[in-house]
This record gives C-alpha cells, sequence and structure tokens, in this order.
C-alpha cells in the first residue's frame, strides 16, 4: 500500500517482497492489520516502510526498543543489509551501535563528546570494571 501512495511500481514490489518476507521475516502477518500486529512487529514494518523509498539517508531513532530478540536480530540483519544507503542511528545500547555503526558519537547532556570507531572507543574508553575474587 505505501508503494501504491508513493506511486512507486514494478520493481517496489520485489523491494517489499525482500524487506518483508526475507529480511524482516513478516511473511507470517501479511494479511494481518497493522494494528493487531505485536509491538516488534509493528518497528519492524515502520522501518520497511521508510525504506520503500530507497532513501540516500535513513533516520532510526531506536528502532530495536521494547522488541523482543528475535525481532531485534531481524532489524540488525536488516540495517546490515542497507549499503546503498546511509544511516543514521540512535541508541542507547553499545553492543547495537557497535555491530551496525562504523562512526559513533557519545553524547553527554546534550553535547557530542567522544567521536570515533568502535575499536577507537573501547581502546580508550573500554576499561570497564575489574574485580578480583580470592
Amino acid at each position: 500500500m505505501i508503494a501504491a501512495i508513493k506511486g512507486i511500481r514494478g520493481a517496489a514490489k520485489e523491494r517489499t517482497k525482500r524487506l518483508l518476507y526475507e529480511t524482516l521475516e513478516l511473511n507470517d502477518f501479511r494479511k494481518t492489520v497493522a494494528g493487531k500486529l505485536s509491538g516488534g512487529n509493528k518497528r519492524k514494518l515502520c522501518c520497511a516502510q521508510s525504506l520503500m523509498m530507497s532513501p540516500k539517508i535513513e533516520y532510526l531513532d531506536e528502532p530495536t526498543t521494547g522488541v523482543d530478540p528475535v525481532s531485534r536480530r531481524a532489524l540488525i540483519r536488516m540495517i546490515k543489509k542497507m549499503n546503498d544507503c546511509s544511516v543514521l542511528l540512535t541508541t542507547h545500547r553499545m553492543d547495537e551501535a557497535e555491530q551496525l555503526c562504523d562512526k559513533i558519537a557519545i553524547m553527554i547532556n546534550g553535547r557530542f563528546t567522544v567521536l570515533g570507531s568502535p575499536n577507537y572507543l573501547k581502546a580508550h574508553y573500554g576499561n570497564g570494571y575489574s574485580m578480583t575474587i580470592v
């Protein structure tokens, strides 16, 4: 329906099938009204709808918040497959940022305090906590 509203024809059907069925695993819900989907499937559907236009830049604001682990993995797979566009992702999860991002900016109190690759951030700030048990 979104493709028809946006005036996309032909190749859009193939793109829709690939997004919904293969990448996001929504095949079982293709006849389900969006309002009756679970929270995770609604998130996946929203991401798929935004990707229908093949944007050059995709903004994703915490796409995996509140979703089950299976939906989270599907969304991460989808984002990894987005080779033809840039993705600006906001998240509170460093593991997610590490998996998906080439560059990570850390914001504290509304200001960017650190910018670097995941390896750079780990090397400089990833000491964490140490515990010695005797």
